[in-house]
């Protein structure tokens, strides 16, 4: 008993030995076939080096630590993305599948503190026009979960601003990859079903004079948020005024949140795509200054139609609000000062198809409520079709009561006027297009007048104020009614934005409802039919006189 004992014993441990060493020859056979998978299969660009590689074959899995990647231009050799990753993990390697299936299944890869260098300029365009795959797949990869933990990206420029984009503590989860040889030719070299993200804070630079900084991000089940984001101009008001040979804004804006609900994006036949059913910006604050003492830029502005319409991609946004924004606009138009400015507050707006994909007649819509100059209420309807090439617009605005020297912040700086009285109610439309709308509206006032200002905006300029208040109706009533209605025609000047003929129609509402006073295609249409009734009198009369010649 004890000999037969001792023999399974024997055995045992003879199997186990064996097991070890099959499992340790295994181990250093697929390890060594991994190294020469990665010196020999990985493009001539790519540089690849590793502290250690560990092998499990029953385990199904490997372990590469200290991983590092360098890619360089194939023409020049010059280098221009680094990765440095301080664990990669590959676990639960299906070996049937590769037996059976002919493909490579794989449970999970995490990917452990990468760090992610891009040098964009260095990075040179390949001569060759078709498109060639990032690596060589023999047989199609397909994983249930990618991890990548706490990732810090950095993408550089030239110039002393190098900096184009910095993320930290960025964390990324796909599911459901498959990567083959129709995959790895497309922009995007792989499928997925789904994506998760969070971050630390995260670093773009728009351009040449604005960054954009957000707090923290988390995209999830195709919905994201973004907390606390700032687009703000780099420099200060008087530093931009002085390097720009050209008009431009300076923006400082905050968001508290950004929701995007439903969204996804990708390419179709290589035409970039992004949709979304519902955007949410909540809690906007909003300031931009206008130095209008730098030189105008002469670019032709088109409308928002136009600009919607000619993207480089497609956009599709079913709705997007906003809730509970501030909006500041200074402008600066004498060198003696800074400028004046009015503002909007408790500003709402709910937009509908933001888009260039839906068909005509679809318009995109636009309804704002907001208090004007801190306590005026102002409500807005806007609509257009992006599809229309003439960009025919309606825009129709309700504002309430507005005691009009709230205006004189804006208006004796960049005027030098003061203006007097009450609006109680202001009804306007403008019917327009790219080259010309017309504006009707109808205000209500009391004891309406205007103050001309010297040059230093310190003391009036009697006479003149006295000669403009006599073209200027002093109250609105006329002929019992409570409203004067006012007709104009306004051609814009296409080097300036959307709110620039915004401005000029209202202007010439304004003009036309205070002072009575027809413009000039009235006064014509006027004159002419005035005209044709004059020559339908004269010819009534010419024919009376020659039937009372032929009765004689």
């Amino acid at each position: 008993m004890n000999k037969h004992f001792k023999k399974v014993v024997f055995i045992i441990l003879a199997i186990g030995a064996l097991f070890i060493i099959a499992t340790v020859s295994i181990n250093s056979i697929l390890k060594n076939k991994l190294e020469k998978f990665i010196q020999e299969r990985l493009p001539e660009n790519i540089a690849s080096a590793y502290d250690d590689i560990t092998v499990e074959t029953f385990g199904g899995s490997l372990t590469v630590s200290n991983a590092s990647v360098v890619i360089s231009n194939t023409q020049d050799k010059v280098k221009h993305t680094f990765i440095n990753v301080e664990k990669l993990k590959i676990s639960d390697i299906s070996y049937w599948n590769y037996l059976v299936n002919d493909e490579i299944h794989i449970e999970n890869i995490s990917l452990e503190n990468p760090r992610i260098l891009y040098y964009q300029d260095l990075q040179t365009p390949s001569k060759d026009s078709t498109r060639n795959p990032v690596a060589r797949i023999y047989k199609p990869i397909s994983v249930d979960r990618v991890q990548i933990k706490n990732t810090r990206l950095a993408i550089y420029e030239k110039g002393k601003d190098s900096t184009k984009i910095y993320a930290t503590g960025l964390t990324v989860e796909l599911n459901d990859i498959l990567v083959d040889n129709k995959t790895v030719l497309r922009k995007i070299p792989f499928n997925y079903k789904n994506v998760e993200a969070t971050s630390d804070t995260v670093f773009v630079k728009v351009g040449k004079y604005e960054n954009l900084t957000v707090e923290e991000f988390s995209i999830k089940n195709n919905n994201a948020i973004f907390k606390n984001l700032n687009l703000k101009t780099k420099y200060s008001k008087r530093e931009l005024s002085r390097i720009i040979t050209k008009e431009r804004d300076h923006y400082d804006l905050s968001v508290k949140s950004l929701s995007i609900a439903d969204f996804d994006f990708g390419f179709k036949q290589n035409r970039f795509f992004a949709k979304s059913r519902m955007i949410s910006v909540n809690t906007p604050s909003l300031e931009i200054y206008r130095d209008k003492l730098v030189a105008d830029d002469p670019k032709i502005k088109p409308l928002y139609s136009k600009m919607l319409r000619d993207l480089p991609f497609e956009l599709t946004v079913d709705s997007l609000t906003i809730t509970d924004a501030k909006i500041r606009y200074e402008e600066r138009q004498k060198p003696e000062n800074m400028g004046g400015s009015i503002n909007f507050e408790n500003l709402n707006a709910a937009i509908s198809n933001v888009s260039n994909t839906y068909k005509s007649p679809t318009k995109t819509d636009i309804k704002v409520s907001a208090n004007f100059m801190n306590d005026t209420p102002l409500t807005a309807d806007w609509s257009f079709d992006v599809q229309n090439p003439n960009d025919q617009f309606i825009f129709k605005a309700d504002v309430g009561l507005l005691v009009a020297d709230k205006l004189d912040s804006f208006t004796e700086p960049n005027l030098k006027i003061n203006l007097n009285g009450e609006v109680d109610k202001t009804y306007f439309t403008i019917s327009g297009e790219k080259t010309a709308s017309i504006i009707d509206m109808k205000i209500n006032y009391n004891d309406f007048s205007i103050s001309i200002l010297n040059k230093e905006g310190k003391e009036e300029k009697k006479v003149l104020s006295a000669i403009a208040n006599l073209f200027i109706k002093k109250n609105s009533e006329k002929d019992g009614e409570n409203f004067r209605e006012g007709r104009g025609h306004v051609t814009p000047d296409n080097t300036k934005s959307f709110f620039n003929y915004l401005w000029l129609n209202i202007k010439e509402g304004l003009l036309r409802s205070i002072t009575g006073v027809p413009d000039k295609v009235d006064r014509a249409k006027n004159k002419e039919t005035k005209k044709a009734a004059r020559n339908e009198r004269r010819a009534e009369r010419k024919k009376e006189r020659l039937a009372n010649r032929d009765n004689h």
